[in-house]
């Protein structure tokens, strides 16, 4: 079982995103857990994964691997438009012991439940010993893993979660309530609480990236009960993150991060940069927002690994 907070992590790149920036992930990773995460989300849509060549995504996973030293769990997203792609990044992951593999479904060619079924089959059996999630999020995939398509998928050996990005918290719950017993995070940021309340076991998220701790506080205070306490920070969070929204997401996270010191570049294209004039507008409203205030506020107010944030700008 995987609770908790976990940052889809991003991944760092140089300015213009053609290149990995590897000397600010290690140093990311361990920013991320002082503020208190439980896990990361390795390569996945806000980590870019689909836009990396498979190398790359071989060479990040092992680097998030090596910086986490068992502080976190580690599921690596393997989800690539080809299943062979996939068998062979779930095979190199699981010489890697990560805690699981998370795979989108098929994307762009409409393939149907049975080749769907299979796809997951012929990755289960390329890493038969690393538990198996799937990955709904229909926004971006157009294919909707739902209850009764998550009971037939739970018949292969090794699927146990779902990394689970709707709003749909009503067949989310029917998931929870599957006899196989599913492993449930939720992926939407906005409705985190909501998603607590419904029964989800924790929560992957692409803000976590800028806001680990205030996730962690929210997340912690679900779970002892204090739900006016979680709500009130998720009301300060969804301030910011309505910001983030008006942007491309991955870009106003990188351009947060680098503001803070974590040089994180440009997206990858065809993921637009965030430049100029709209770069400095964005990050101005960022600011008047409260995120730097609301996050340092939570690191105060939850017992990590340092905590405090030392604002530096590049």
């Amino acid at each position: 079982m995987i609770t908790g907070i976990l940052p889809a992590l991003i991944t760092p790149m140089n300015g213009d995103g053609t290149e990995i920036n590897h000397k600010t992930l290690p140093v990311l990773v361990d920013f991320l857990l002082t503020g208190g995460v439980d896990g990361f989300f390795v390569c996945g849509g806000s980590g870019e994964g689909l836009l990396l060549h498979p190398d790359e995504r071989r060479k990040v996973l092992e680097e998030v691997v090596g910086q986490a030293a068992g502080r976190a769990k580690i599921i690596a997203h393997i989800g690539a438009m080809t299943t062979q792609d996939a068998q062979a990044l779930a095979a190199h992951a699981e010489t890697l012991h990560v805690d699981a593999i998370a795979a989108v479904p098929p994307v762009y060619f409409r393939v149907g439940d049975d080749a769907i079924f299979e796809h997951y089959r012929l990755i289960s059996e390329a890493a038969p010993y690393t538990p198996l999630w799937v990955y709904q999020i229909p926004s971006a995939t157009c294919v909707d893993i739902n209850a009764r398509l998550m009971k037939r998928l739970l018949e292969i050996d090794t699927v146990s979660g779902i990394k689970y990005s709707s709003y749909n918290l009503y067949d989310m719950a029917n998931i929870l309530a599957l006899p196989q017993g599913v492993n449930v995070l939720s992926g939407f940021d906005e409705v985190l609480i909501a998603a607590l309340s419904m029964g989800a076991h924790g929560a992957i998220g692409s803000t976590y990236n800028v806001m680990p701790a205030t996730f962690v506080r929210i997340y912690r205070a679900a779970r002892a009960g204090d739900w006016e306490t979680a709500q009130a920070i998720q009301q300060r969070a969804n301030k910011v993150i309505h910001v983030l929204l008006t942007v491309p997401m991955i870009a106003g996270v990188k351009a947060i991060l680098s503001e803070w010191g974590y040089p994180s570049g440009a997206p990858r294209r065809p993921i637009p940069p965030l430049d100029g004039d709209a770069r400095k507008a964005f990050l101005k409203r960022v600011e008047d927002v409260g995120l730097w205030q609301l996050e340092e506020e939570s690191r105060r107010r939850i017992t990590v690994f340092g905590g405090r944030m030392e604002k530096t700008t590049t």
